[in-house]
């Protein structure tokens, strides 16, 4: 049992490694809403968007 126990979680620490990488369609999808201050001053801050 004890050691069913740490093989699970040793697959769940496994499953968790790479966590907070995205795929770039995924960092398009955040950055979509986002106006680029650039060419878009009016809409930005100070150099950072609203």
């Amino acid at each position: 049992m004890k050691k069913l126990i740490m093989f699970f979680l040793i697959v769940f620490l496994a499953a968790c490694v790479k966590v907070g990488e995205f795929t770039p369609e995924r960092h398009a999808d955040y950055e979509l809403g986002k106006p680029n201050c650039e060419t878009n001053p009016e809409k930005c801050i100070n150099g950072i968007p609203w």
